[in-house]
């Protein structure tokens, strides 16, 4: 069974809120707490409802503001958050400090941001349900553990994974819970696992694409041996069939990831 309360509708589209430049300009675009406030501000009076944020992004806070100043009611706000691999009691820790960022009783969708050690995040401190392992096995099954006891709280309205693969999934399969109600991967016509795509409609975990329009940033902020993509938007074929069509770049990406 699918970790899902009832009848719970995601957006299809959403507001991603990480960014990977510092304060000081570099490495990307910046998003602090300023930032998240005024994108979440304008997309929500724009009539977007949904918003996607984690536990490393510095925008969080901004947006836990930015909603309420908006005047929208939070039962029509669709607010995906993500947790560290970081076992069970830090995720039940992490997850208070979520509530009280985001300025929410609840989040409707909840996360594992990755399988094992985010990229770029290697110098970290190594969490306890790690240490003395070779791998992050019994960090995903403790955090895993802790988001399903959060579900059968119902302080979340549904639970998943980021970034996860197929034997990943399978991990969580073996423990005989709750299966993910989502997977979100990176995806775009660069970087698209159709065998992990069709594995998740098999078992009907809902697939959600980020970066959607390609990932030029993480080349910048993770070196350029990590996923070094242009920006699609203005890569010559995408612009050729945008002006034949009379569309926008992101008009054509989108209905690249909509067929």
């Amino acid at each position: 069974m699918n970790a899902v309360h009832g009848e719970v509708l995601m957006p299809v589209v959403g507001l991603g809120t990480g960014g990977y430049g510092q304060p000081d300009g570099t490495g990307g675009e910046y998003w602090g707490p300023e930032q998240g406030h005024n994108a979440t501000v304008a997309w929500l009076q724009l009539g977007g409802r949904r918003i996607d944020t984690s536990n490393d992004y510095g925008s969080r806070d901004g947006i836990g503001t930015g909603w309420v100043a908006s005047g929208v009611p939070r039962s029509q706000i669709f607010i995906t958050s993500k947790v560290d691999l970081s076992g069970y009691a830090e995720t039940l820790e992490a997850f208070s400090a979520i509530l009280k960022s985001l300025k929410t009783e609840y989040i409707d969708l909840l996360l594992i941001h990755w399988p094992g050690n985010e990229p770029g995040t290697s110098g970290q401190p190594i969490p306890s349900c790690k240490q003395g392992k070779s791998n992050w096995a019994e960090c995903r099954v403790q955090t895993w553990q802790a988001l399903q006891k959060l579900f059968d709280q119902q302080r979340v309205r549904a639970i998943g994974v980021s970034n996860f693969e197929v034997n990943h999934l399978l991990e969580i399969f073996n423990l005989n819970s709750s299966i993910p109600s989502v997977n979100q991967v990176e995806f775009h016509p660069y970087w698209h696992e159709d065998e992990l795509l069709d594995f998740c409609k098999k078992h009907n975990i809902t697939f959600n694409s980020y970066s959607p329009g390609g990932a030029p940033d993480h080349a910048v902020w993770f070196g350029p041996s990590w996923n070094p993509i242009p920006d699609m938007r203005t890569h010559p074929n995408v612009t050729k069939i945008a002006q034949k069509y009379n569309k926008t770049s992101a008009q054509v990406l989108y209905r690249w990831h909509w067929e």
